[in-house]
């Protein structure tokens, strides 16, 4: 009887450890994917007590999380994650929330979760076109936002479109994110200066500034204030200072190539 009480109780153990693991790979993968930290500690409370996990605690903030729990017999379990850059994928983080609401409900066991959370693991980027397209959108019409004419809206379309391209290429190459950001301002304002030059846009300014909206960290903006405002400080400020660091990244950029720009005009 013995043997097999601590056959069962080690096979609960098990269990409970798989369900806090499963749960942290939902939060690591909601974060990666540009989610909330409140979401993904939410997520994992959902689904590892849904799982068999007892009094479940999770902290998450944008570069790592912590989760604990309890088993039957009341003894300890926790893990941690890394959260390592990822990218913005809302459908992702759609089919994360879809499998946690279905282990609440009871419809989706342990095995089935970590089946399904490996998948959309897996799952690639958008596919290129998607990207391509809501690169010239954004830019465009924020060009015609700022006060740009049609032409500069075209202009600034495919400038948006070809730096695009650029931050993904570099993004492969795994260079920080404030480098990235440099090179795009930089290259939005040089291609900017280049069309007003050539005639192809009347307004210089409202080219530059509708092309590097798409560099602007505006979905980090607004969850460092929702995070602050929240209580969540640490997330806030990290992702505050992330916001912060980004939009100097950019800011460099621009004002190297425009002052490049003036120079090089000074000296013709």
């Amino acid at each position: 009887m013995a043997a097999d009480g601590r056959l069962a109780g080690e096979s609960g153990a098990g269990d409970v450890d798989a369900a806090l693991r499963v749960a942290a790979e939902a939060g690591r993968i909601v974060l990666e994917s540009g989610g909330e930290t409140y979401r993904a500690e939410d997520i994992i409370m959902a689904i590892a007590g849904a799982l068999g996990a007892l009094s479940v605690e999770s902290f998450a903030t944008p570069t790592g999380l912590m989760a604990s729990c309890e088993d039957d017999e009341g003894r300890s379990r926790a893990v941690i994650r890394r959260i390592r850059k990822g990218q913005m994928n809302l459908d992702k983080i759609a089919r994360v929330n879809a499998v946690a609401r279905d282990a609440v409900a009871g419809s989706c066991d342990l095995d089935e979760a970590e089946r399904r959370l490996c998948e959309i693991d897996a799952l690639p980027p958008y596919p290129k076109p998607v990207p391509a397209l809501g690169s010239a959108l954004i830019t465009g019409f924020f060009c015609l936002l700022f006060g740009g004419a049609w032409n500069d809206a075209l202009t600034a379309g495919l400038v948006g479109l070809a730096m695009g391209r650029l931050t993904s290429w570099l993004g492969a190459m795994r260079l920080p994110g404030f480098f990235i950001n440099i090179a795009g301002g930089a290259f939005s304002a040089a291609i900017a200066l280049g069309a007003g030059a050539a005639g192809l846009a009347a307004s210089v300014d409202a080219v530059i500034i509708g092309s590097i909206m798409l560099l602007v960290p505006g979905v980090m903006i607004v969850n460092a204030i929702r995070d602050t405002i929240a209580g969540d400080l640490v997330a806030g400020v990290a992702r505050g200072a992330d916001a912060v660091i980004s939009a100097a990244g950019i800011s460099i950029g621009v004002g190297v190539a425009l002052k490049l720009w003036a120079l090089a005009g000074q000296a013709l």
